[in-house]
């Protein structure tokens, strides 16, 4: 998977250093003109966990035409009290994320030149996360223990996106992406076990399977119906979506 992740984005900068020599012979721009930004990604922080932490670089290359990097901390909502079932907090939880994107500008829709103004472009992105869970049952007068929850999850995305960013005072900025349609692959490891000694047990293992799937994005498409009542691993292709709101320091 590592390997694949890679070659994956190698590609996608070899491609954009191959079209930077090509725009800037026909379309150039002022040796002081801001090329730099720094960004803050604030959708993980404000969609899962405050400890996300997540920034982004990306180059003007052209008046229309410019490259971003985003990498950071990756981390999911793993506890809380859901219907009969106290998730307790992770013993282990650990993430990352990594993303590359290739923007044009639409000059002629856009006033001023990129960094300001709509664009689209194409992205790549590698989401990774692990975790481990003790989970008790609780409210029940007839069941008693612990189901234990080990899982790892893989997310490789590929597609195109439409965004818009503001230019605030040549120094400050907004950058939305508002649509991103992706083909993504999940590659899913899960191992659940459990010391409950009653017939009602398959309910419980249920119940954990519909938490996780409010709680990770994606899991539904690599669940079969069956319980996840043993340990096991699941790759899928599907759909998924790029959304995110960063703030900027022009430079």
């Amino acid at each position: 998977m590592k390997k694949h992740v890679l070659l994956f984005f190698a590609i996608i900068f070899l491609f954009a250093i191959e079209n930077i020599q090509a725009q800037y012979t026909a379309d150039t721009l002022p040796s002081n003109y801001k090329r730099n930004i720094v960004k803050w990604n604030m959708t993980p922080f404000m969609l899962w966990s405050y400890k996300n932490i997540n920034f982004s670089y990306e180059r003007i290359l052209t008046p229309k035409r410019s490259f971003s990097v985003n990498a950071g901390y990756f981390e999911l909502p793993s506890s809380g009290i859901y219907d009969s079932l106290n998730i307790k907090s992770a013993n282990k939880r650990f993430g990352y994320s990594v993303s590359g994107d290739y923007r044009f500008y639409m000059k002629g829709r856009n006033v001023s030149p990129a960094p300001d103004g709509i664009y689209w472009g194409v992205y790549g992105s590698f989401h990774h996360y692990e975790f481990s869970n003790n989970i008790e049952v609780i409210n029940s007068p007839t069941v008693q223990g612990e189901l234990m929850l080990d899982g790892k999850l893989n997310i490789l995305s590929v597609g195109a996106e439409l965004g818009y960013q503001f230019v605030i005072k040549e120094k400050l900025t907004i950058d939305l992406i508002f649509m991103g349609p992706s083909i993504s692959m999940y590659n899913y490891q899960l191992g659940l076990q459990s010391d409950l000694t009653t017939e009602e047990e398959d309910e419980y293992l249920q119940g954990v399977q519909d938490v996780l799937y409010g709680l990770i994005p994606g899991l539904e498409k690599l669940v079969d119906e069956k319980l996840i009542d043993e340990n096991g691993a699941s790759t899928s292709f599907g759909f998924g979506l790029r959304y995110m709101v960063q703030i900027g320091y022009r430079f």
